[in-house]
């Protein structure tokens, strides 16, 4: 079969050195099993905030990939008006792109953004072709949660159009899939109905790379004597629902007290410059930049423990929280929902309110001073990741449920 992928927030396999994502795996599976696959994508890098690009582009086929590039107008902040106006302009090109191109067997549509996924729903409809719906965020909510209470019930009434196109693409889509049960829940009441067979969660899930050389030079050193120091890490986008700002004042707080104490923030991202400025003379801070792939499982491999920042209370299941899991990492997250209450249940990690310090802070002290407790918590959270978050067994079975889709196997 020929399989459109649409998904414009994540690394494309064309760049040098990045983690494989959602789409880039199961593009991987789906390829294994014989099919081909069309990824359409921004000529934008959501995550660098680069031009990939400068026009519209089909990339020069790998295999049985093919990329698709459109060209919006770029943004520098992720929840920001330019990007509802860049998202609709690369959702208007997709339109008028896809009127020239051989007909798929199947469509994966990404969520966000709600219009291209709108448009491509609307397509697949008009020809009679499965359409996956898959939810990764909860667009256009998302943009509520950042108002205050005052302005939600305007800003809704001006956010009209948007959720219309998201009731619309939901209600007519073949299938809805989330990355968590709590977006899956979302996706249904949105589309008012109960859940069927072909609606599916598949988590986001991780798989970590033996072998590959890291060329990150800050990781590389922290290597050399990481059984001195117990490490704890923050892997992700210095942005708005992430930025790790809360760890640098617990770093501040456990300088002199416990200097065996130190944290890696790896990234990059809007929050950058604040974060240099607040690290100045944090001597247990360590800022290694952007890591690619290798360097993340390196640095997962002498961490002891991870952490998902929020800067407001959120039910998100942040990508961070599979990669810390599958090193065997407790997890130390502010985010509520289904991870908070997969971590307790399975004893796998601990919830702290988010931009609570001291909470923050106890969180760490515990797992530091009790060995028996971290060596616990520490195989709690390998088996949660290995029963639930492999990703080679996820994206198996994704690929898996779309044949099914598409033969009408699953109803």
């Amino acid at each position: 079969m020929n399989i459109w992928l649409i998904q414009t927030g994540e690394p494309l396999p064309t760049e040098h050195g990045a983690r494989k994502m959602r789409t880039a795996m199961l593009a991987d599976r789906l390829i294994q099993r014989g099919h081909s696959v069309v990824w359409w994508s921004s000529a934008f890098d959501h995550l660098k905030k680069k031009w990939l690009v400068e026009k519209d582009a089909e990339l020069p086929p790998s295999g049985n990939m093919k990329i698709m590039l459109l060209r919006g107008t770029g943004y520098k902040k992720n929840v920001s008006i330019t990007r509802v106006i860049d998202h609709r302009i690369v959702a208007r090109r997709f339109k008028s792109a896809i009127k020239d191109m051989p007909l798929p067997d199947a469509i994966v549509a990404s969520l966000p953004p709600h219009d291209l996924a709108y448009e491509a729903v609307k397509f697949a409809r008009q020809k009679n072709i499965p359409v996956i719906v898959d939810i990764r965020d909860p667009w256009p909510d998302i943009f509520l949660d950042v108002l205050p209470r005052r302005l939600k019930a305007p800003a809704k009434v001006l956010l009209f159009r948007d959720f219309s196109m998201l009731k619309t693409a939901l209600k007519h889509a073949s299938s809805i899939v989330a990355v968590t049960n709590t977006f899956l829940d979302w996706g249904l009441a949105h589309a008012e109905r109960a859940k069927k067979p072909r609606d599916r969660t598949f988590y986001l899930g991780y798989t970590r790379d033996a072998g590959k050389a890291c060329a990150n030079r800050a990781i590389n050193g922290l290597k050399k004597n990481a059984k001195k120091f117990f490490t704890i890490s923050f892997i992700g986008t210095f942005a708005h629902y992430h930025n790790p700002s809360i760890l640098l004042e617990c770093a501040g707080s456990f300088l002199k007290e416990d200097p065996d104490i130190r944290f890696v923030i790896a990234g990059d991202g809007e929050e950058t410059g604040e974060i240099k400025k607040k690290t100045k003379d944090l001597t247990n801070v360590i800022l290694p930049g952007w890591l690619d792939k290798a360097a993340i499982d390196e640095l997962l491999e002498i961490s002891d423990v991870g952490v998902c920042p929020s800067g407001r209370e959120a039910s998100l299941f942040p990508n961070k929280a599979f990669l810390y899991l599958s090193a065997g990492l407790p997890v130390i997250s502010a985010f509520s929902g289904e991870l908070k209450d997969l971590l307790e249940h399975r004893k796998a990690g601990h919830y702290y309110k988010p931009g609570d310090v001291d909470g923050l802070r106890e969180c760490i002290k515990r797992l530091h001073d009790d060995h028996t407790l971290y060596k616990k918590t520490s195989q709690n959270a390998m088996s949660l990741f290995n029963e639930l978050f492999d990703a080679e067994k996820i994206y198996r079975e994704y690929a898996e449920f779309i044949e099914g889709i598409c033969d009408k196997t699953i109803q």
